[in-house]
């Protein structure tokens, strides 16, 4: 078939939803960048939300095996865990709901959406449990502290438009993986990339070094 110069083709369209599983696999991302020098980010797929299936998906790294384990890289990796399921929250009820009631510990059931995610929230709270022995305190306190944390991170300013953009070219792609080294190198060309790592390194002062008060600084004394 011969086209036409002047013929005008039609968007294709895209065979992937945006749906929850997207925005969970690339808010993992966009949270990894938090400790980006700790880590080396691989590749990112969408999170299969589907029960019973083999296939889990999201982002994929490595750690950085000449830094010793301490307190703190167990607390960046329960925040990345956590943060699908966090944004899966975010995806469902709006940032204006969940903006409005993370502050109310322990959260009402359909708060925190497990969906999809059984497997994150497990090893989110294997990964709390040095925080809590290091610093002496309930495993559930240091859980409810880097779930606040990221919900936190989540509603600061322009973080959640850049979890969606990311979501975006996940959904866009012609690949079911996608490089991480890729997705960073079409940030850094957007206009809103240094607003976004600043946001970033606000992001690491609010929160470290941990400490036990700090950890608990927002936590209702029940828990």
């Amino acid at each position: 078939m011969q086209l036409s110069i002047f013929s005008i083709q039609e968007p294709v369209a895209c065979k992937k939803p945006l749906d929850k599983g997207i925005f969970m696999a690339a808010a993992q991302f966009v949270t990894a960048l938090n400790f980006a020098d700790e880590f080396e980010l691989l590749s990112l797929s969408a999170v299969n939300t589907q029960a019973g299936t083999a296939k889990k998906g999201g982002l994929v790294f490595v750690r950085n095996g000449k830094l010793k384990m301490h307190p703190e890289i167990y607390d960046h990796l329960a925040l990345i865990s956590i943060s699908s399921i966090c944004a899966g929250s975010v995806y469902i009820h709006g940032r204006d709901k969940i903006a409005a009631e993370i502050v109310n510990l322990p959260y009402s059931d359909g708060i925190l959406n497990l969906a999809g995610a059984e497997e994150d929230y497990m090893a989110f709270k294997r990964l709390c449990s040095p925080v809590s022995r290091f610093f002496l305190l309930h495993t559930k306190k240091v859980q409810w502290s880097a779930i606040l944390s990221v919900f936190r991170f989540f509603m600061i300013d322009g973080i959640w438009d850049v979890v969606n953009f990311v979501a975006q070219r996940l959904q866009q792609a012609d690949a079911d993986v996608l490089s991480c080294a890729q997705l960073l190198g079409s940030m850094l060309e957007q206009e809103w990339y240094p607003v976004f790592y600043q946001s970033l390194q606000d992001f690491h002062v609010s929160r470290y070094p941990l400490s036990k008060v700090g950890l608990t600084l927002e936590l209702p004394e029940m828990a």
